[in-house]
C-alpha cells in the first residue's frame, strides 16, 4: 500500500464528523438532488393514499341495549343486585359463549350462512344492569341482522351459564348507514408525503457521509498528504457572444472579483518561489476529472506570470479537447498537433497574444492517439527548442484520471500544479491520479483547490467556471460535450 492510501486511510478511520460540514454537505446534496426529495415526497403521499383507498372496507356497526333481569327476585335491592351480577356474569362469559362456537353456530344457522360475517362484542356498564351487544360487519345489513339474531338466541345460551334471564330492549341502531371507519385520503397523503419526505432524507444523508471529497484545504494534508497552493474563488459569468472578451474568465476581465485576482497573485508567487528553488521551468498544470476548472487556472497561471514581466509560453497539450484558443480568444488553427505529425512548423504555429502578453502554442486539430503524439521524440524536440525561448513553459494537459496523456508528458516538465475543484471529484479518484503521477517522479508543486464557495451550491460532479471539457468520446476520449450554457466551464 502506498503512502498516500495508508494515509488517507488512517485518517479516515479517526477523523471526527464536523457537524456544521455535515449540514453544509446536505443541504449541497438536497440542491443537486432535490428532485429525489420530490419525487420520493409525492410517491410516499400517493402511494399511501392510493394503498389506503385499494384496501379500504367500510366497517358499520350495529348494537342493541337491554336490562338484565335474574328471574329469581326477592326484594328491591336484593333484585337489583343480582341483576347487576347478572350483567357482569354475562359480559364475562360472552368471550367465552363466542369462542365456544356455541352461540356462533346458532345465530349462523338462524341466518342461513356458514361463517359470521361480523365481529360480536359485548359490554356492561359499571354498577348498573345495563347490557350491550356491538356488532361490526362491513355489511350493514349483516351487522343488523346479527343484532337481532342474538336479541333472539343469547338467553337461551347463555340460560345454562348464568341461570334463567330476561333481556329488556332499551335501544338499538337499526340499519347503520355510515361506516365507522371513515378514512381521510388528505391525512393519509400527508403522512405517505412526509415518510417518503424523511426517506430522501436519509438518502442524501447516506450520500454525504459516504462521499468522501475535498472541501477545505486542510483536506489536502489530511487525506492527500499534498500542500495545497491557494484556494480560487468560485466564479461564474455569462457568455453573451462568442469572442467576447466578458465572458472569460481570467485576471484581465474587469468583472472579475478582487478575491479572484488576489487569489491568482497569490498562486503566482508561490508557483514561483517553488520553481526558482528547485530550478523548475516546464510546469505542467492537470487535474483528476474534466470539469475541474484546470485550463482556465492554467492560462490564469500564465497571464499572470507574464504580467509580472516574465516571458511565458501556454502549450496547450490537451490533444483530445484543446480549449486554449477559445478561451484566448484566438482563431483556430494548427496547432502543437501538426507540430508533431509534421503537418506545421514552429514559426507557423507560434502565436503572441499581445492582449494577454503571451506566447501561444494552440493544440490545433482534436485527435484520438494523443499518448502516442505526446509520448514521442518529436514532442521532446518541440520543448527543447521552446524552452530558451522564454522563462516558464504552462502545459495545459489532459485529467489524469482518465487518460494516458498527461502521465507520458510528466517525465517531460520540472513541476506540476494539481486542481481540485471543491466538493468535485471524490478523495479516492484524486489519490489514484496523484499516484499516477507521482509514478513518474515529477516534482509535486502543490494542489489548487479551485472554484470554492462560501455559501451552499453545486453538488457532486457539477460545473465551476471556465469551459467545458469537451467531447472525448467523439475524439476516443470520454464525456459528450455539452450543450453551450450561460455557466461556462473549464
Amino acid at each position: 500500500m502506498s503512502e498516500y492510501s495508508r494515509t488517507q486511510k488512517t485518517e479516515e478511520e479517526v477523523e471526527p464528523i464536523d457537524l456544521l460540514h455535515l449540514l453544509d454537505g446536505l443541504w449541497k446534496a438536497f440542491c443537486h438532488y432535490f428532485w429525489l426529495v420530490l419525487l420520493l415526497t409525492a410517491l410516499g403521499a400517493g402511494g399511501l393514499a392510493l394503498r389506503s383507498y385499494l384496501t379500504y372496507t367500510p366497517q358499520y356497526l350495529a348494537y342493541a341495549t337491554f336490562t338484565v333481569t335474574s328471574s329469581s327476585q326477592s326484594s328491591y335491592s336484593t333484585s337489583n343486585y343480582y341483576n347487576t351480577a347478572t350483567a357482569s356474569q354475562l359480559e364475562s362469559t360472552f368471550p367465552y359463549l363466542l369462542t365456544s362456537g356455541s352461540l356462533a353456530r346458532i345465530v349462523a344457522e338462524d341466518l342461513g350462512v356458514s361463517t359470521l360475517n361480523g365481529t360480536i362484542t359485548a359490554s356492561v356498564m359499571a354498577n348498573t344492569n345495563l347490557f350491550t351487544i356491538e356488532v361490526r360487519s362491513s355489511s350493514p345489513q349483516t351487522a343488523y341482522d346479527i343484532v337481532q339474531s342474538l336479541i333472539e338466541n343469547y338467553p337461551e345460551v347463555a340460560e345454562q351459564v348464568v341461570g334463567v334471564t330476561e333481556l329488556e330492549l332499551l335501544d338499538e341502531s337499526g340499519v347503520p348507514t355510515q361506516p365507522t371507519n371513515t378514512v381521510n385520503y388528505v391525512n393519509t397523503a400527508i403522512k405517505g408525503g412526509l415518510l417518503g419526505f424523511a426517506l430522501g432524507v436519509a438518502i442524501l444523508f447516506l450520500i454525504t457521509i459516504s462521499r468522501q471529497t475535498i472541501q477545505r484545504e486542510s483536506d489536502f494534508k489530511k487525506r492527500l498528504n499534498i500542500e495545497c497552493l491557494a484556494s480560487i474563488p468560485q466564479i461564474s459569468v455569462k457568455r453573451r457572444a462568442k469572442g467576447n472578451a466578458q465572458a472569460m474568465v481570467s485576471i484581465y476581465n474587469p468583472h472579475i472579483s478582487q478575491s479572484f485576482l488576489d487569489a491568482v497573485r497569490v498562486l503566482r508567487t508561490r508557483v514561483e518561489r517553488d520553481a526558482r528553488d528547485h530550478g523548475s521551468k516546464v510546469l505542467l498544470v492537470t487535474s483528476a476529472a474534466p470539469g475541474e476548472g484546470k485550463s482556465t487556472l492554467a492560462a490564469n497561471i500564465a497571464m499572470s506570470l507574464a504580467m509580472d514581466g516574465r516571458k511565458v509560453l501556454l502549450m496547450d497539450c490537451d490533444l483530445r479537447n484543446p480549449t486554449v484558443h477559445e478561451m484566448l480568444q484566438l482563431q483556430p488553427g494548427k496547432g502543437v498537433y501538426e507540430l508533431l505529425t509534421g503537418e506545421a512548423k514552429l514559426d507557423e504555429v507560434f502565436q503572441y497574444d499581445k492582449a494577454h502578453r503571451l506566447y501561444v502554442l494552440p493544440g490545433g486539430k482534436p485527435c484520438s492517439n494523443a499518448s502516442e503524439i505526446l509520448d514521442s521524440q518529436q514532442m521532446r524536440e518541440l520543448l527543447s527548442s521552446v524552452k530558451p525561448l522564454v522563462d516558464y513553459v504552462i502545459l495545459d494537459t489532459a485529467p489524469v484520471g482518465m487518460i494516458t496523456d498527461t502521465a507520458v508528458l510528466a517525465p517531460l516538465a520540472d513541476g506540476a500544479i494539481f486542481v481540485v475543484k471543491q466538493d468535485y471529484a471524490r478523495t479516492g479518484d484524486i489519490l489514484e491520479a496523484v499516484e499516477q503521477l507521482s509514478e513518474s517522479r515529477i516534482h509535486m508543486i502543490g494542489c489548487v483547490l479551485n472554484g470554492v464557495t462560501s455559501s451552499p451550491g453545486g453538488y457532486g460532479y457539477g460545473y465551476g467556471y471556465g469551459y467545458s471539457y469537451g467531447s472525448y468520446r467523439h475524439y476516443g476520449g470520454y464525456g459528450e460535450r455539452p450543450a453551450e450554457t450561460e455557466q461556462t466551464e473549464s
